[in-house]
């Protein structure tokens, strides 16, 4: 399962900032200010993150030994 391309960053950002109009007096187009500053810290390690974890699955997927077949091939082919 694949997530958005943004990873978690997105949801945070909200959080903070319904948090921050909740929990503050602070204007609104501040707190717009403060969430979008937080997104584009966090997006670098984002991106980071995501290509980690790719590059990781495609090593494992290539060092992965060759599957043992299940059962004995037949002797006979029927045509």
């Amino acid at each position: 399962m694949r997530g958005p391309p943004h990873g978690p960053t997105f949801p945070i950002v909200l959080l903070l900032g319904a948090l921050l109009i909740l929990l503050t007096d602070a204007s609104l187009p501040l707190l717009n200010i403060v969430a979008g500053v937080v997104y584009a810290l966090a997006m670098p390690f984002v991106a980071l993150a995501t290509t980690y974890v790719l590059v990781d699955a495609r090593v494992r997927e290539e060092l992965a030994p060759e599957p043992v077949p299940h059962g004995l091939p037949a002797e006979i082919e029927l045509a």
